[in-house]
């Protein structure tokens, strides 16, 4: 499985990226390279926050989730690529196509499956089971023995919404566990 935060990648950066591209297809390119789709091969490939992808990139990437064709930046050559394509967002994409900020054909081909995961403040069980979770890894990983939550620390754990949701949480437990070290 190959992952790429497609919000981590300047927009002149996203079709290198995930196509690749041919010696001196722009300044600095000395090498051909291959991108994402290419190195994914027959695998996977995940697209994290795939609502963030520009506009003008969402075309080229409908046309390989199509027929597997794709070209590397400053070839004509058509590639093709197998890679299965798992893409997750925290944005409403339905809400995108209406408003014009993502392609109603790219959506409709990416939305075969899908799975709504709730917001954590919208799973209360959950907060404890991460908690322990993340406590024990970090803990361990620090090397010192896992804190403890007095009885009001849990019920303001409990309470808290976690607008971040796991990051945050994860997040929270780390400096918890950095403190008690």
């Amino acid at each position: 499985v190959l992952a790429l935060n497609c919000a981590a990648i300047a927009p002149t950066l996203g079709e290198p990226t995930l196509f690749g591209y041919a010696k001196g297809a722009f300044t600095g390119a000395v090498a051909g390279k291959s991108g994402y789709f290419e190195d994914a091969q027959e695998g996977t490939l995940f697209l994290d926050e795939i609502g963030e992808l520009p506009l003008e990139l969402q075309a080229k990437l409908l046309r390989v989730l199509e027929n597997g064709e794709f070209q590397r930046v400053g070839e004509t050559s058509a590639r093709k690529s197998r890679a299965r394509v798992v893409a997750a967002t925290n944005r409403d994409l339905r809400l995108e196509v209406r408003q014009g900020a993502f392609r109603a054909d790219l959506y409709h081909r990416l939305s075969v499956f899908t799975l709504g995961v709730p917001p954590l403040r919208e799973m209360e069980g959950d907060r404890r089971v991460l908690l322990e979770h993340f406590r024990r890894f970090y803990a361990e990983q620090a090397g010192v023995q896992p804190f403890t939550l007095d009885a009001s620390a849990e019920r303001a754990w409990d309470a808290y919404a976690f607008p971040g949701n796991v990051r945050e949480l994860r997040n929270i437990v780390i400096r918890l566990t950095t403190k008690h070290a």
